[in-house]
């Protein structure tokens, strides 16, 4: 499973239940198909660098949007399962912009089992060198 990051720019004028609601039908798509959610941020109203412009004006007529609910979902899932949830997020009309990243986290680096590559192995490996000197 890959560690994921779901950074969305949500309306504005969204309604509290309708996010809810739809960050509760994501959690459930990555539960089901084997994935863990980790957790979920959200980093309140801000300005956005330029006007995002929405699919569909909205009942109040407004289309274009200057600043946004940002929103991060952090779990744990297969790629077959991140582009479900992409789906159902561009589906969404209260989602502006969704993007995906590959998060990282210091189990990655203990992993790694390259020495070359593992902060962890390089450290231990200075130390030794340092104590082969003395």
């Amino acid at each position: 499973m890959v560690f994921y990051e779901c950074m969305m720019t949500a309306k504005n004028t969204s309604h509290y239940n309708i996010l809810t609601a739809l960050m509760k039908e994501v959690s459930l798509k990555i539960v089901n198909n084997g994935g863990i959610v980790r957790s979920i941020q959200n980093h309140g109203i801000r300005q956005v660098p330029h006007r995002f412009k929405a699919k569909y004006a909205d009942r109040e007529g407004n289309r274009y949007y200057e600043q946004g609910r940002f929103i991060s979902v952090f779990y744990d899932a297969n790629p077959n399962v991140m582009r479900q949830v992409e789906g159902v997020l561009n589906l969404n009309e209260e989602i502006l912009r969704n993007t995906h990243l590959r998060a990282t986290n210091k189990f990655m680096d203990v992993n790694n089992m390259r020495e070359n590559k593992n902060p962890y192995v390089q450290e231990i490996l200075a130390e030794m060198g340092e104590g082969a000197q003395k």
